[in-house]
């Protein structure tokens, strides 16, 4: 007899379904918008291929609210998502859930700034540093949990890449920092692939 936990796939209302997407991929444009537009409000001395995202969005940095709403935004859509869609499979909604709060943890407190002479709030930096270790182990654990977990698929080539990304690019961003600001970002960009196929309907 196979125990209820063991289920592959619970089912979800067709509208819950349908209104979780649109909020991810609103998320999803919102945060791509930021790191578009974002730059161009930025101090001189930001570069989008050397600086990170946080770094965009840090402590008394002209434009830097542009890309905190991005973090509030994905953030909230994707924790909005997960909560709508938790029963269809409930390990990967709540490392999804707890993706987009460490989004949100990482708009309220900022990095340190990147231009010289501006007033630091270390303790605020701290804060952020510890909501951006959460929101990279939350997608790798929603990758980990789409592969290994009731409900999952071993062989979903998706959620192994999200793995690798997430363990590699970091490290990645520490032996090139020239590029950090690159790298982040096209991790970014796999987390929407990863988030949107993950609420999309059917």
């Amino acid at each position: 007899m196979q125990h209820a936990w063991v289920k592959r796939e619970l089912p979800v209302d067709s509208g819950q379904q349908r209104l979780a997407f649109r909020l991810a991929v609103t998320g999803v444009l919102a945060i791509i918008a930021a790191m578009t537009v974002g730059p161009m409000f930025s101090p001189t001395e930001f570069s989008w291929v050397a600086h990170s995202t946080s770094e965009q969005a840090g402590q008394h940095l002209p434009g830097a609210w542009i890309m905190r709403s991005g973090f509030v935004a994905y953030g909230l859509g994707t924790l909005a998502a997960a909560t709508l869609t938790w029963h269809r499979r409930s390990w990967v909604s709540a490392a999804l859930a707890l993706f987009g709060i460490g989004l949100v943890a990482t708009a309220i407190w900022s990095n340190a700034p990147i231009v010289p002479d501006l007033p630091v709030d270390l303790h605020q930096d701290w804060l952020h540093s510890i909501a951006s270790a959460v929101v990279g182990t939350a997608f790798a654990a929603a990758c980990a949990a789409r592969l290994f977990l009731p409900g999952g698929q071993h062989r979903d080539r998706v959620a192994w890449c999200g793995l690798i990304i997430s363990v590699l690019v970091p490290m990645a961003m520490g032996w090139l920092p020239e590029l950090r600001g690159l790298l982040q970002r096209a991790m970014f960009a796999y987390s929407f692939l990863f988030v949107l196929r993950e609420f999309r309907p059917g």
